[in-house]
């Protein structure tokens, strides 16, 4: 049985009421707080028993101090006396216990205490979230409006949709937080003039849900970006920024331990951030560099999937390839282009696929494509698309598009998961257009 556990720990930045009562809770199952860091505190086992904590702030405290500090030591010997002892601490938030039945509080002054709380956010969360909450709208606007204006370039691409998707929910997380804050601070002041501490009621359940929903995305990413390489690339990048986290604060937690001052420690600190992260940096480009030479980054597109050559049996050494893809838990695309070297005489091809991986998004992706090639020019053109036979294609439908100002060929086919768009200077054969069936075939199994 073990007699030490690690639990990761997510309240609202003022939710005092909510820790005490949880530590509370833990401590009749058995379990005392003995150390605090961002997200996990470490609890050791005891006599189950009713104990009662108290939290108290210090914002004149600064993280790099030596610990404790002559003025927390004064606290803390004061708090003893009346039986509260200190449990653990976290730069400047400290919790006591009392097992005492009824002990005599801590704070006794509500407005001083929620003054005290207030200096204290002020040097923590209401410098961070702000900013935060202004980042996280900017990006988010332009990542929704990026999503109305071309749904499925963005929709498709993993790094797009997963930075977009943090963001919405970065400021949905920062707001709750601030509204929370405010709203209960306002009423706090009232009750405070008639000499009560109005009771904390954080987000807790809003916030676990909103880091288990980051954890997911985090994790669906990286299985979303497998098949392009970067999947090792990014636990690479992952890995490196929690080993910097975790050198660093160990490094700093040790000499606030030893008595280093804050000045020196913060300067150590700062130079060992940059140092470790571009150690690691190096060894991750190492492994970039070393996965690109054993071809671990080739996709299964690594070529073109057909060529003007395939189709036509001409030399086309001579002409510019060029390919893009993305990829994401709902879509894949994948883009090509072949014309004449400096644009010279000859044929050019271009194709777009589009790789639907939730069914209900075909309809959707369908029509935003359909539309998407009519929707460049103005219908007085004539441009439309005529549905014409889809068995040569060996798909479920086709269709070609029509009209008077286009010289090209261009053709809009529809497959069980995939949806091909392809433009062409010559007019496809029923010969052509089968080998492009067969080719996709055989390469998207």
């Amino acid at each position: 049985m073990k007699d030490v556990k690690r639990r990761m720990e997510v309240f609202s930045f003022y939710d005092k009421t909510g820790i005490e009562r949880h530590l509370e809770k833990m401590a009749a199952d058995g379990w005392m707080l003995e150390k605090m860091s961002a997200l996990f505190w470490q609890y050791r086992r005891i006599e189950p028993k009713k104990i009662r904590f108290s939290i108290s702030y210090y914002a004149s405290i600064s993280d790099f101090e030596p610990e404790p500090t002559e003025e927390q030591q004064e606290f803390n010997d004061f708090c003893e006396h009346s039986g509260w002892k200190l449990a653990a601490s976290s730069v400047q938030m400290q919790v006591f216990y009392n097992e005492n039945e009824d002990p005599v509080p801590i704070e006794t002054d509500p407005e001083l205490e929620l003054e005290n709380l207030h200096r204290y956010a002020k040097k923590t969360a209401l410098k961070t979230y702000p900013l935060l909450l202004l980042i996280s709208l900017l990006m988010g606007v332009t990542f929704i409006g990026s999503i109305i204006r071309d749904p499925i370039r963005y929709l498709a691409s993993a790094i797009n949709l997963f930075t977009g998707v943090w963001f919405v929910v970065a400021f949905v997380y920062s707001l709750s937080e601030l509204l929370g804050y405010y709203l209960w601070r306002r009423r706090a002041k009232a009750m405070a003039e008639q000499g009560e501490f109005l009771e904390t009621k954080g987000h807790g359940w809003l916030n676990w849900a909103i880091l288990v929903f980051m954890l997911v995305s985090l994790l669906l990413y990286i299985l979303s970006i497998g098949s392009t390489g970067m999947q090792i690339y990014m636990i690479a990048f992952t890995g490196n920024l929690f080993a910097v986290i975790f050198i660093v604060q160990s490094v700093k937690d040790m000499m606030k331990r030893k008595k280093v001052a804050a000045g020196t420690n913060k300067t150590i600190t700062a130079v060992l951030s940059f140092a470790v992260s571009l150690a690691l940096m190096g060894c991750v480009n190492v492994l970039i560099i070393s996965g690109i030479r054993n071809d671990v980054f080739k996709d299964n597109f690594a070529e073109l999937p057909f060529t003007i050559g395939d189709l036509t049996g001409i030399d086309d050494s001579g002409y510019l390839k060029s390919k893009s893809d993305d990829d994401s838990i709902l879509l894949g695309q994948f883009h090509s282009s072949q014309h004449p070297m400096n644009n010279g005489a000859g044929l050019r091809l271009g194709y777009t696929i589009t790789e639907v991986k939730m069914p209900f998004l075909y309809d959707f992706c369908f029509d935003k494509l359909y539309e998407q090639r009519i929707m460049r020019h103005d219908y007085t053109f004539g441009d439309r698309y005529e549905v014409i036979e889809a068995a040569p294609w060996e798909a479920n439908n086709a269709y070609q598009l029509k009209g008077n100002i286009s010289a090209e060929w261009t053709y809009l086919v529809c497959y069980d998961r995939y949806i091909l768009q392809i433009t062409s200077e010559w007019e496809l054969t029923a010969e052509q257009m089968g080998m492009i069936g067969d080719i996709l075939s055989e390469k998207m199994k």
